[in-house]
């Protein structure tokens, strides 16, 4: 038997059905009305305002913390992260990469936060000393 006959048949027994039970075609009609208003609700969501995605991003940090090392030194840049929040510290530590297994953003003690930031920003700042040129005096001083 072909699709459209077995389709055919099938409809004309629920219109059967439907005709001689007056509550199996009130189920039926609230059936259709459900299946019809779900068609519709794409079109419903296209029409209403795009909502904004949450970001998972940090703001940005206050201030570059190697910046601060470089110009003002450790105790400034140590004495100016001592006066932030908790979030603030943590903006720092995202923004710089400062910790790359991102368990340091879980912690609630701002001064683990604190002491990983100045850690950090000294080795990086110091890292590869070895192959610069320090200014020396003549030779045999």
């Amino acid at each position: 038997m072909k699709p459209s006959a077995v389709l055919n048949r099938l409809f004309r027994e629920v219109v059967a059905e439907a005709e001689r039970n007056p509550a199996f075609g009130d189920r039926l009609r609230d059936a259709l009305a459900m299946v019809l208003a779900a068609k519709d609700a794409p079109l419903k969501a296209a029409a209403a305002p795009a909502r904004q995605k949450k970001s998972n991003r940090r703001a940005p940090g206050p201030f570059d913390p190697f910046a601060v090392c470089r110009t003002e030194g450790i105790h400034a840049l140590r004495s100016k992260l001592t006066a932030l929040t908790l979030d603030q510290l943590k903006d720092i530590v995202s923004e710089h990469a400062i910790d790359g297994s991102r368990l340091a953003l879980k912690w609630k003690a701002p001064e683990r936060l604190i002491q990983m930031i100045v850690t950090t920003v000294v080795e990086r700042s110091s890292k590869g000393d070895a192959f610069r040129e320090t200014p020396v005096g003549p030779r045999g001083s």
